[in-house]
Order: structure tokens, then C-alpha cells, then sequence
């Protein structure tokens, strides 16, 4: 799907990997700090996104606001979309597992789905390509550019569901720069990326990991031996290579492995008890049903960490036929949970008793929600023995996203499964029909996000009036006059929002417009005041800055400093860079350079965007970094004195001596 593997890329260049699951975490590194890995968010600061869309209206969400409309709307929302990619035995079994409440066609089309007035089905390519483009997006903003995008996909998809992934990422109009990799691949990629250089220590030629990975969809075991390459093609020139090679000697992927089978043993227990208690029946594939499924979910997790939980939910249904909505509260103990997941966890058994065999590991990575459970960690141990290590190294909602974004930036010791994928599942003609079909879905979708936002304008606008008649010279605005006139345009925005026909933009754009040139008449005097206010306040600041200019210059802080955005993680690692840079040119006497990197590494810790977001142990590094760089500072001015005093006396080397007192303050 992409050509040359490693060109050169410019400076604002990304590096992009997407863990596609039933959610999705995306992670980036740019194409100067390809080490330097960070999981990106989503619209609402979250590192982990629904793989949902959902059309409402004229408007097509996808993600988090696609899965917030699941109970509202449960039929216009297609969710776990990488499960119903096609029509298939294993697709019904996921709705039926997975409670889809969107209706799915014969010929593995989603939907019908109502957009803008009409109705039809969607091929699952559709939504999915929609799906990527906005992940990438998380990513790549105004002023960077996708250099590689690399997807991990779940290891149990079929040559047919890959090829559905293939039309998405090209409809995404990203198949030029797009690898794909499996789950486990990614895995392996996180965990070489994770040690580095300790990976294979001087005199190491191999190691042999185990890694068991037990996610949401689908639990996978293997065993990777990790070793020594001569001149791979492939990681010749990489800006990571490392002669490193990842081979599986065990590979076991399955979904009944997952963690939805787990809980989905545990729904059915419950279920069980509460129609023997109760005179009702539960129905799975309903929103009562989906509302214990929640609740399931929350009952697993806190098994894995007590004894015993409880599942409880108020109104959930009624008792009979015209009977009250009854409140249902069912007690869960491990003991309860690992007697009805028998069969998964005997199936989990056989595996890694199958991957114990493969011959002795180093240690076993546990990675995925799953591997937190006490029952699946004691199999784990019971399977490769006392001797052998069960480590948590890697982050399960993270490490795969890691992995594929390490993979895209060069490190790759495995190769991409991009040739198993042909040229995808649906010919030219049909995929031209569709990508067009996708353009007029976004093109109306464009339009009503422009119309409810000037809609949203207009509304703000008054609100934002009227807390200005009730602030600070708030009577300049005449509010005899202005009142009566706002009443009116709330009147025109209620009709507005009643109308049969929606409002169009620019009658919102006009109705602005208006209202912005009448207030802005009427308060003249107001404005006129606010912008003395901004003028004066404006001046203060220039003051203020200028003082500040001038005591930096007196103390020897006048050295460039680094604005650039970046996360609190990238500024404590370039302070340590700053740092011991500076510890170099110290020892080279070079004191004047020196002390610009102390500096420069204590204003990496030092700006209140940083500090305002550390955590303890952050917060503890940055003191260390900044002590060190103060006392180091001091100790090159008083250098810096003594080689003064040498060549002009005492009074020459005052300034210095001075400047490391002051830098110890």
C-alpha cells in the first residue's frame, strides 16, 4: 500500500499508528524525535475512541459522539465496526455477543440508516474509511503532514474483512502511506521499542518473550524470539534500525480468548439469576439488555481487583407483562465469575500449554485488560512455572497504537501483512459509486456543522450581550434600549428553531450580523471605554515586559528560549538533554555555553503549563533537574570569576561571583 519505507521526511512530518479495535487509540512521533512516542486524543481529551458512526439528521458523528447516541438513537449508530465488516457465521455471532442493536442486510451492508430524509444501507467500508480519516486527524493537524501511517487490526480478521480495511483506508484517501500490521505484530514492536538498547545487550544474540494479550475482542498468546540480523534490506537505512529481528515461534489468536467472552459468561449468570428471581425475561439485543451489559463490564473489572462485586441496576425492566419496573442487585464472587467462564478459561489452559511447550521464556509479558484478571494470571503461572517472570512492561490500552507508530518511524523488525490483502474486496466501479455516495454525505454534513455553529454564534452572542448590561459599565450600553430589542431577537431565534424548513446559515449569518451592528451602535460608549481599558491594559503589559526584559539582561538571562508547543513529556527530556549538554560544555570550559543550557533546561520545567499538569513523580524529576542546573550555573560563574580575577584583579571577578550567588536564590 505505500512505496519507499524510508524517505526523507520534512521537518513537520508524522509518524502515525492506529490500534483499530472496537476502540481505537491512536499514537504519533514526529519525524525529528522518532522515539519520542505520544498517544494522541480526541475530541473530547480522550485517548481512546469508539470505533462508531452514527447519522443523525443532516449529521454523520463519529466516535465518542457516535456512541453517546447507542441508547437514543440505536439504530442510526453502527458501532464495533471492525466486527461487522462483512456478512458472515462469525459477524452474527459477534452482533449476537456484542448486543448490535443496528439492523445489518444479507449482502453484509449496514443500516438502513436515515440521512438527510432518506434512506438506505451503507457497505462497512464506508463508515470505516470515515472512521480513519478522522482518527489520522487526531494525529496530523494544520501545519504537520502524514509521512506514514502504519494500522494494527485485530489478528482474527479474514482475507475478506482485510480487504473491506483496504477500501476504507483507500476511500480515506490514505493508501499511499499505509501499512498494515496485525495486533500481536504490534505488540512485538511495542515491547522492542519499549527496551531499546537493552533489548539485546553486548554478548545477548536472543531472547525468547512470551506475551499474553487478553483485549476486549479477542485474547492472543505467543512466543517471540527476538535476535540478531546481519543488513536487512529493510532496516538499512531506518533512523531506528537496530539489526533486530522479531520471529514467532507460537502464535495463537482467538476471539473466544477475549474479554467480552468472559463477561459475557458472566452477563449470562447473571441473566439467569434474575429470571429465576423475578417473573421476567431478558432480552439480550435491547437496551434493557445493553444496560446489564454495561453493567457486567463494571462487575469484571472490579473482580479483578476484589473478592467479590455486585451488579445492580434501578428500574431495569418490568416484572411481567403489566407488572412495576422492578430494581435487580445480583452478588458476584470470583468463585462465581470463574465457574461460569469454565469453558474459556479451559480453552485459555490449552493454549498456553501450547505455548509453554514451545521451549523456555524469559519472561511473559501480560498485556490487555484481561491480564489483570487473578484467574487468567494464575493459569499464566501455572502454564510456564514459578521460575518464569509475569511483567506488566507495556501499557494494554496504549502498546499496540505504540507499537504500529514505532513501526511506521522505522522500527521494523517484522514485516507488514499488506500483501495478504490483494487489491481489496470491491471493484473500481463500485468503489468510485461509493467514495462519490461518501463525498455528498460529507458535503451535507459540512454544511449543517457550518449552520448550527452560526446558529450557536447568533445564540452566544446574546447571552454574552446581556452579561455585559450586567457587568462593569454595564448602563453604557443602554439597557432601556438594548433589552426590549434582545427580547425580540430571542423571539426571532425560537421561530427560527420551530421553523418547518431549517434556518439556512445565512439567514443566522444576516440575523448576526444585525444584531452585532445594533448593539455595537447602541454602546458605543461601552465599546468605546473597553477599548481605553485595552489600551491602558496593554501599555501595563508592554511596562511589565520591558522591566522583565531588563532584569533578565542584568542577571545574564538573555538567551533564546524555546516556544514551541510541546507536551509536559517533551520538555523534562529536553531539559535532561539541555542539562547534560551543559555538563559537557562545562567540562570543556566552556562556561558562557554552559550556563545558556542550564538555563534553557530549567525553563523547559519552569513554564506553568508544565507544572500546572505533573505528576508527583514529574514533579520530583523536574526539582532534581532544576537544582542541579541552578548549582552547576553557579559553579561555572564562580569558574568564570577565578579565571577573571587572574588577568583583572578582584574588582573583575565581582559580576561573576555575584551572578552565583544569585543563581543559588
Amino acid at each position: 500500500m505505500a512505496g519507499d519505507p524510508y524517505p526523507s521526511p520534512p521537518p513537520a512530518a508524522r509518524f502515525v499508528g492506529i490500534d483499530l479495535g472496537v476502540t481505537c487509540v491512536v499514537a504519533s512521533c514526529s519525524a525529528e524525535e522518532r522515539n519520542a512516542i505520544s498517544i494522541c486524543t480526541n475530541d473530547v481529551s480522550g485517548r481512546s475512541t469508539p470505533a462508531a458512526v452514527s447519522f443523525d439528521g443532516k449529521l454523520r458523528h463519529v466516535g465518542v459522539n457516535a456512541e453517546g447516541r447507542l441508547m437514543s438513537a440505536p439504530k442510526q449508530t453502527i458501532s464495533h465496526l471492525p466486527l461487522a465488516l462483512v456478512a458472515s457465521d462469525s459477524a452474527q455471532k459477534r452482533a449476537e455477543k456484542y448486543q448490535f442493536l443496528f439492523p445489518t442486510q444479507e449482502d453484509g451492508k449496514l443500516g438502513p440508516v436515515t440521512f438527510d430524509g432518506k434512506d438506505f444501507p451503507v457497505p462497512s467500508c464506508g463508515p470505516l474509511s470515515v472512521l480513519l480519516r478522522t482518527l489520522s486527524g487526531y494525529a496530523v493537524d494544520e501545519g504537520t503532514t502524514l509521512q506514514q501511517l502504519c494500522i494494527a487490526v485485530p489478528d482474527f480478521l479474514s482475507d475478506k474483512e482485510l480487504a473491506v480495511v483496504h477500501d476504507a483506508v483507500g476511500l480515506a484517501d490514505l493508501a499511499a502511506s499505509t501499512h498494515l500490521l496485525r495486533h500481536s505484530d504490534a505488540v512485538a514492536v511495542a515491547f522492542a521499542h519499549s527496551q531499546g538498547s537493552s533489548l539485546l545487550p553486548e554478548g545477548t544474540e536472543e531472547r525468547t518473550v512470551g506475551f499474553v494479550d487478553i483485549g476486549s475482542s479477542h485474547g492472543t498468546v505467543s512466543v517471540v524470539r527476538f535476535a540478531r540480523k546481519e543488513g536487512a534490506p529493510d532496516e538499512a537505512s531506518s533512523p531506528l534500525a537496530a539489526g533486530i529481528s522479531a520471529e514467532f515461534l507460537y502464535r495463537c489468536s482467538e476471539e473466544e480468548l477475549g474479554v467480552q467472552s468472559l463477561m459475557t459468561a458472566l452477563l449470562k449468570e447473571a441473566i439467569s439469576r434474575i429470571e429465576q428471581k423475578h417473573s421476567c425475561k431478558v432480552k439480550l439485543g435491547t437496551k434493557s439488555g445493553v444496560r446489564l451489559a454495561n453493567e457486567a463490564v463494571h462487575a469484571l473489572k472490579q473482580l479483578s481487583m476484589l473478592p467479590d462485586a455486585e451488579m445492580g441496576l434501578e428500574a431495569f425492566m418490568p416484572e411481567g407483562p403489566e407488572g412495576p419496573e422492578i430494581d435487580v442487585s445480583v452478588p458476584l464472587t470470583r468463585t462465581v465469575f470463574e465457574a461460569a467462564a469454565a469453558s474459556v478459561l479451559s480453552r485459555l489452559k490449552e493454549v498456553l500449554a501450547a505455548a509453554a511447550a514451545i521451549g523456555p521464556l524469559e519472561a511473559v509479558e501480560l498485556v490487555g485488560g484481561g491480564g489483570r484478571i487473578p484467574a487468567v494470571q494464575k493459569l499464566v503461572k501455572d502454564a510456564v512455572g514459578e521460575s518464569v517472570p509475569l511483567r506488566f512492561g507495556l501499557d494494554g490500552a496504549s502498546c499496540v497504537a505504540s507499537g504500529a507508530v514505532a513501526w511506521a518511524a522505522g522500527r521494523r523488525p517484522l514485516s507488514a501483512m499488506d500483501a495478504a490483502m490483494g487489491v481489496g474486496g470491491l471493484d473500481q466501479e463500485e468503489l468510485g459509486r461509493i467514495r462519490t455516495h461518501e463525498a455528498e454525505i460529507e458535503a451535507v454534513h459540512s454544511e449543517e456543522v457550518q449552520r448550527l455553529e452560526k446558529r450557536n454564534t447568533l445564540e452566544s452572542y446574546v447571552y454574552q450581550v446581556r452579561d455585559w448590561m450586567n457587568g462593569k459599565n454595564g448602563s453604557l450600553l443602554n439597557p432601556s434600549e438594548l433589552n426590549p430589542y434582545l427580547d425580540k431577537v430571542v423571539l426571532w431565534f425560537e421561530d427560527a428553531d420551530m421553523a418547518e424548513e431549517p434556518t439556512s446559515y445565512q439567514a443566522y449569518a444576516d440575523k448576526l450580523q444585525e444584531v452585532e451592528t445594533f448593539v455595537k451602535e447602541t454602546g458605543a460608549a461601552y465599546f468605546e471605554q473597553k477599548a481605553k481599558e485595552h489600551e491602558d491594559q496593554e501599555k501595563e503589559i508592554e511596562k511589565a515586559a520591558a522591566a522583565e526584559r531588563e532584569r533578565r539582561k542584568e542577571l545574564g538571562m538573555d538567551f533564546d528560549k524555546d516556544e514551541r508547543a510541546m507536551k509536559k513529556e517533551d520538555r523534562i527530556r529536553l531539559a535532561q538533554k539541555n542539562k547534560d549538554e551543559g555538563n559537557d560544555m562545562f567540562k570543556a570550559q566552556k562556561f558562557d555555553d554552559a550556563v545558556r543550557r542550564y538555563k534553557k533546561a530549567i525553563d523547559h520545567v519552569s513554564r506553568p503549563e508544565v507544572v500546572s499538569n505533573m505528576t508527583p513523580d514529574e514533579a520530583e524529576e523536574a526539582k532534581k533537574i532544576k537544582v542541579s542546573c541552578h548549582l552547576n550555573s553557579a559553579q561555572c560563574y564562580i569558574k568564570a570569576g577565578e579565571a577573571a580575577a587572574q588577568s583583572g584583579g578582584k574588582n573583575a571577578a565581582e559580576p561573576f561571583y555575584k551572578k552565583a550567588h544569585s543563581a543559588c536564590i
